[in-house]
């Protein structure tokens, strides 16, 4: 009869086989696979626009009330400008003003900057670029534009993203049948597939991030994907 040191032994032996058995045939599942990455790109136009500028005024300390109310009228007087330009007034988003005190060599104020902010989030881009490359209005008004920037947007990018994501994998597999041809095998099904990040530039551009792109700063914009994808090979 075995002993308990022999039936111990014979377990292990019987176990590592086992777990050696296991290690094969991952390791040969593994070999009878291919991974390829397919990519996708699309060149398109913004369909909207956020205009965010800020205006400012500088203001003496003895006359901040006046100045406050000077502000606020230039700023009414633009709203119904931008309206008169065909611009809705719904579009148009006027924030509280703000100041910020300026002080001399010894610490005293000696002036306020005033600043209020206004956005305007239109689907009108060749209105709303015209307006904001005309300096007219604000100098006829003594006002500073202390910022001034656009921001293109595209309203159907969840859409686009989609179907980027659909060519990315039918590329992925179409260049896994010309591999798996080149090397006479069959071509199995797909196991796993792991999209990257959308890098959105402007066109011709090679920038990319780990993080993904969003470039706002261009109306005519390239948006690109590559799926990882993982077939199995009979």
């Amino acid at each position: 009869m075995l002993n308990g040191n022999s039936k111990i032994l014979g377990l292990s032996f019987v176990i590592g086989m086992l777990l050696i058995g296991i290690f094969l045939v991952q390791s040969k599942q593994q070999q009878k696979s291919l991974r390829i990455v397919g990519y996708a790109s699309k060149q398109f136009v913004s369909d909207m626009v956020k205009w965010n500028l800020t205006v400012q005024k500088t203001s003496e300390v003895e006359a901040l009330s006046s100045s406050y109310k000077k502000l606020a009228a230039d700023v009414n007087d633009f709203k119904a400008y931008l309206v008169k330009n065909g611009i809705p007034e719904k579009e148009i988003n006027i924030q509280p003003i703000t100041s910020n005190p300026m002080y001399d060599n010894y610490g005293h104020i000696t002036s306020y900057n005033l600043n209020q902010n206004v956005f305007i989030i239109s689907n009108q881009l060749d209105t709303i670029e015209k307006l904001s490359l005309n300096p007219e209005f604000f100098a006829e008004k003594g006002l500073l534009l202390q910022m001034s920037n656009l921001s293109y947007l595209y309203t159907k990018l969840p859409e686009m993203k989609k179907q980027l994501l659909s060519e990315a994998t039918s590329d992925a597999l179409e260049r896994a049948k010309e591999v798996s041809s080149s090397a006479k095998v069959r071509l199995g099904k797909m196991r796993e597939a792991k999209a990257g990040v959308f890098q959105i530039t402007e066109p011709y551009s090679t920038d990319v991030s780990d993080y993904g792109i969003y470039n706002t700063s261009t109306r005519n914009k390239s948006i690109s994907v590559t799926i990882s994808a993982v077939f199995g090979l009979k």
